[in-house]
């Protein structure tokens, strides 16, 4: 490195954003980056145009909505959750027009259409924030800074008039990462807009035939081959038909013609055009893009009762999980710090508790963890510790069952036997009977039975 480079080296902030003059435009850093390639405005009018857009965009919001963000002092096994302070009381009272709920659906539905969302922080006079509002991301445009990253936002009022600056502190940005441009994000809308935009131009083909195209309910023609109708007689034998037989109070009556005829029924389905497949087809692709198993979204092909819950904890594991994830890291990274001193939370987190579909999975790690504990891996309060739960008075010691005892010899041979009594540190030096080791609450009640017993 020459002496030019160390020179701008040293005076380039400690915090600086390295590659900032390589990656930020001058007009961006004038009228904020244009993220029209990745997230247009038209990508909204999916959620209202595509039914397969709205059913997975809707089935994601629906679940994503009802999910509670847990707070807490610290990440790590000795954190402790916090139910008060401005933070926690602000997450669960947005503002005064919306609930939790519908900011969280917002979200999502943002999620799904541009791959972003945005939060502006309404602040009281102290500064702290008291109210959050969404903002519609296709108004919004990130301004990118070459020393700080970003200088802020502006935003773009629904009546065209002059954009609104907000500071960088002033705004929550959840984005995907996208690795085409790091100032805008990368939409799932925009891999499954190919898959809806065909499965539209089929509906609509679909429909004109039926309003626009040639629909023959069947014919009426000559008996055989060697007989043909004259122009008057076909005339009044179509205007007999019309007259009594067509509407529903006329169905089923018997025919008298006067000429000899037969009917030939006509069936044009649109099954011809292979559209049944095609639609299902499209939806597996939106699915995909989405983290969606297709029989969530009421494909039932090959949906079963085993199958169904199977694909739901798929769902949360491959694609919801992981997204709500990244949302709570982006609330502890931008939000939380905005509240200054008066901060109390340091750690956020989704709780999944009360998911159903991942109930069997914690069950799986409840089974592994008894496992460790009984064993000796683990005691009682390791395993609090790491839940987040304070200690208990008998919960450093191993629990040993009185039913086993050691094997020495490697080889099986028979070996001298010892009792399977352990000796952790924390034993009582004056140690006489396994009651040390019962809690408090436990051991009067076994004094007093062995006692009866005869015991000492």
């Amino acid at each position: 490195m020459g002496l030019v480079e160390r020179i701008a080296e040293q005076r380039r902030p400690r915090n600086a954003f390295s590659v900032g003059a390589g990656a930020v435009e001058s007009w961006d850093r004038r009228d904020g980056h244009d993220q029209s390639a990745f997230a247009p405005e038209e990508y909204g009018n999916y959620l209202a145009t595509s039914n397969e857009v709205f059913s997975a965009a809707m089935l994601r919001a629906r679940l994503m909505g009802g999910l509670d963000l847990r707070l807490y002092d610290r990440d790590g096994p000795e954190r402790v959750e916090i139910l008060d302070g401005p933070e926690h009381a602000l997450l669960r009272h947005v503002n005064p027009f919306w609930n939790r709920r519908r900011l969280n659906v917002m979200d999502e539905l943002s999620m799904c259409l541009w791959g972003e969302s945005f939060w502006a922080i309404e602040r009281d006079a102290a500064g702290t924030p008291r109210e959050i509002w969404w903002l519609k991301p296709s108004r919004v445009r990130p301004v990118p800074h070459p020393v700080d990253y970003l200088a802020g936002y502006l935003y773009a009022p629904a009546n065209g008039g002059k954009s609104i600056p907000f500071r960088a502190d002033e705004v929550v940005w959840f984005r995907y990462p996208n690795p085409l441009d790091e100032f805008s994000p990368l939409s799932p809308l925009g891999a499954a807009r190919l898959a809806a935009d065909t499965a539209s131009a089929m509906m609509i083909s679909n429909r004109n035939l039926f309003t626009q195209g040639l629909q023959l309910g069947g014919l009426v023609v000559p008996a055989t081959d060697k007989v043909s109708f004259t122009k008057p007689q076909a005339e009044d034998l179509e205007e007999t038909l019309a007259r009594r037989f067509v509407g529903s109070d006329k169905a089923h009556r018997w025919a008298v013609l006067r000429y000899e005829a037969k009917f030939q029924p006509l069936n044009v389905s649109p099954k011809d055009a292979e559209f049944v497949n095609g639609l299902n087809l499209t939806l597996r692709q939106v699915g995909n893009a989405y983290g969606i198993p297709v029989t969530l979204l009421n494909d039932m092909a090959n949906a079963t009762l085993t199958n169904a819950r199977e694909h739901e904890r798929l769902l949360w594991t491959n694609a919801l999980q992981p997204d709500s994830a990244l949302k709570s890291e982006e609330i502890v990274e931008q939000f939380l710090p905005m509240f200054g001193r008066k901060r109390k939370a340091g750690w956020a987190e989704f709780d999944y508790g009360k998911i159903a579909p991942l109930q069997d999975a914690a069950s799986e790690i409840w089974s592994r963890e008894r496992q460790a504990i009984e064993v000796g891996a683990l005691t009682i309060n390791e395993w609090r510790k790491s839940k987040g739960l304070p200690p208990v008075e008998w919960g450093d010691v191993y629990w040993v069952p009185v039913n086993k005892a050691p094997v020495e010899n490697a080889d099986g041979a028979q070996g001298d036997v010892q009792p399977a009594v352990p000796k952790p540190a924390a034993m009582p030096a004056n140690f006489t009977k396994p009651a040390d080791f019962i809690p408090a609450t436990a051991r009067d009640e076994f004094l007093a039975a062995i006692s009866s017993n005869g015991h000492h």
